[in-house]
């Protein structure tokens, strides 16, 4: 039995005027699974986001709570009070709570939707339901659309909200004919339910999306053979029509050193391509590796698929090139390819599909990256970001706020990276740590010793519609965009007009992308490959007694013979010095470092009459090959009960040696 959260009681009093909500809600909930409906421009006034992030330009972007509402009414916090016809696409916190939120519609006295904070993303509050709201990669996310005809109002009652984005479209007047309804239809349940089951298939095979002149989709299959240097179309019609969905299989993987391999599109003669752009790239890899499987485009069972529809009025071509180079002088690629088109025209109403690549290496300081710039009418519907700082150690350029610009007007602020991408918290266990794809976002990457990460995220109904100009960046370091990283961006847009320039990627700036010199290793996501017989491992923090300083760590407790092997990610093979950060102390003693069954050091000894902090120690020298990525700490005879010893492990690094 579904648990309803409306306020039952509210049921006769507005029976009369909002016992039955329009069609139009059915259908709203329906585009949330309706990537044929892309390319249309939208009928909403603008676009706009409520968010805490910190209006004075620091990076208190909700950890205090400061900007997280609006004003007090009551004792509570009002987070948002937004005025005239709209829609609610999207609430996004990494911080969700137990206390009550509560949803005023048009003046009423009585709140509709009452329940707790959290229950708007758990599933288990109807029609609050999976996927469609939820949780991962640190973020919880709900896509529920929340219409109001003139009025809505979100109160919370808790001591302190912090993170939130309030996502909405404003409408023309009179465009909402009823708001949220006080009981779901049979039709509305099962649109919902429709789109939940669509959801839960995101990377499967997307034609049945394609909901209009799904009869006549035709498709065209080309087995090709890509040299070096060599340019091949894979997709040509001289009359007007559309490209519903697009399958490219290269027979062998792709090289992961460079990205070498080119798609690009135009439509109907346009000077400039719609897309030019790394394959890799545009399917959504990360660092050299497969990483997305969204609803609308990713790579799945090796197929690279996009479920974008792409009209043209008279003319479409499509082609891979393998450019050439030093590094592939010999190399020959096998591909599939498979067009899934129809011979329906674009309409006056759509716009064509783009979508623009950038990287920019080290951007300036004080700059933002920019992700895209344009002019025109349109709507933007997804960004692809790969992130790669330039210094070693924790990821903080990923602390950037993303802002967004719409026909001269700042209409989007964000609160962080990660949360731009619907997540939340990086370098945190079961949160922004791996990779992991839903149907609109996901995070692409994260490692903190190769320090990179990267996310995506698409737009379905929430697409943001420009009527002159379009410009988002993403600021690189919390502040002042001063820590330096390698960005990586795919762009993806509706628009009337082709873009200005849409250039192949510079030379050199298609290379693989690099890493630090030195790796760093935090404990609280070093994998634990393996623990010796009667060896215990636990998390905490210890106190240097000579600085007061805290430190987290590892603490391996054993007797003799006792042991950890941690697994230690690298870039690339070679020889690597090995430094450790840990702490010696009273329960401390003496321990080894081997790799695999080889000895990296002589026997070290971790005993101190106090807690005294080791910083960056150097250990030894490692030889790296593929299998051989671990170190194991072995414990000796320690001065504990029965030989007890205690090992307060804090960091690990790892320094390429320059042959």
């Amino acid at each position: 039995m579904k648990t309803s959260i409306i306020k039952t009681g509210l049921f006769f009093l507005f029976a009369g005027a909002f016992l039955f909500c329009s069609a139009d809600y059915k259908d709203e909930i329906k585009k949330l699974a309706r990537p044929d409906l892309l390319p249309q421009f939208q009928d909403a006034v603008a676009a706009r986001q409520i968010s805490s992030y910190d209006t004075t330009g620091g990076n208190d972007d909700g950890f205090s709570g400061r900007f997280s509402y609006l004003r007090k009414e009551n004792g509570n916090s009002v987070i948002a009070d937004i005025k005239g016809s709209g829609i609610i696409q999207r609430i996004w916190t990494p911080t969700p709570t137990e206390d009550t939120i509560q949803f005023y519609f048009d003046g009423e006295p009585v709140p509709r939707i009452e329940l707790k904070f959290i229950d708007l993303f758990s599933g288990e509050k109807f029609p609050f339901i999976r996927p469609v709201c939820g949780n991962e990669v640190g973020g919880y996310y709900c896509y529920l659309p929340i219409p109001y005809r003139n009025s809505c109002k979100i109160v919370y009652k808790g001591e302190r909200m912090q993170f939130i984005q309030v996502q909405y479209k404003e409408k023309k007047p009179g465009s909402v004919v009823s708001s949220f309804p006080l009981n779901f239809s049979q039709e509305e349940n099962e649109a919902l339910n429709s789109v939940a089951e669509i959801w839960k298939n995101n990377g499967n095979n997307g034609l049945f999306l394609n909901q209009t002149a799904q009869n006549t989709t035709k498709s065209i299959t080309q087995s090709i053979i890509l040299k070096p240097g060599s340019k091949l179309p894979v997709f040509s019609l001289d009359k007007g029509g559309r490209i519903v969905r697009i399958e490219i299989t290269p027979q062998l993987q792709l090289n992961t050193q460079f990205k070498d391999l080119i798609i690009r599109a135009r439509w109907d003669e346009e000077p400039v391509a719609a897309f030019n752009c790394p394959l890799s790239d545009f399917f959504g890899y990360a660092f050299g590796k497969p990483s997305m499987q969204s609803l609308l485009a990713g790579v799945a069972g090796g197929v690279h698929y996009c479920n974008m529809p792409m009209p043209f009025d008279k003319k479409a071509i499509i082609e891979l090139e393998f450019i050439k180079s030093h590094l592939n002088q010999s190399t020959e690629i096998p591909v599939n390819v498979t067009v899934f088109y129809n011979e329906e025209k674009r309409g006056a109403n759509e716009g064509k599909f783009y979508a623009e690549w950038k990287r920019s290496v080290n951007p300036p300081v004080g700059q933002p990256y920019l992700i895209l710039d344009k002019t025109g009418r349109g709507h933007y519907v997804g960004t692809l970001l790969q992130a790669q700082g330039l210094n070693s150690g924790m990821t903080l350029f990923f602390e950037g706020d993303d802002v967004c610009t719409v026909d001269g007007e700042m209409r989007f602020h964000g609160t962080g990276s990660e949360d731009f991408f619907n997540g939340g918290w990086y370098a945190l266990a079961d949160r922004w740590d791996q990779a992991f794809s839903l149907p609109m976002h996901g995070c692409l990457a994260y490692s903190v010793p190769l320090a990179h990460t990267g996310g995506f995220r698409f737009y379905m109904d929430d697409k943001i519609p420009f009527e002159k100009s379009f410009h988002l960046t993403i600021e690189h370091g919390p502040e002042g965009n001063k820590i330096p990283a390698d960005y990586t961006s795919v762009a993806f847009y509706y628009c009337d007009r082709p873009p200005v320039s849409n250039n192949l990627p510079a030379p050199g700036l298609s290379e693989k992308v690099n890493s630090p010199s030195t790796l760093e290793y935090w404990i609280q996501l070093l994998p634990v490959k393996a623990l010796g017989f009667g060896t215990s491992i636990e998390y905490g923090k210890c106190k240097d007694e000579k600085s007061g300083n805290n430190y987290e760590v590892f603490k391996l407790k054993a007797r003799d013979g006792g042991f950890g092997k941690f697994e230690l990610e690298v870039p690339s093979e070679g020889k690597y010095k090995l430094y450790l950060s840990y702490l010696k102390g009273p329960e401390g003693g003496p321990f080894e470092v081997f790799q695999r069954q080889v000895p990296v050091n002589i026997a070290l000894n971790g005993y101190a009459s106090s807690n005294t902090f080791v910083e960056k120690e150097l250990i030894g020298s490692l030889s790296i090959k593929e299998g051989t990525n671990t170190i194991t700490i072995s414990l000796k005879k320690g001065p504990g009960e029965a030989g007890l010893n205690s090992f307060l492990l804090h960091r690990i690094y790892l320094e390429k040696i320059v042959q």
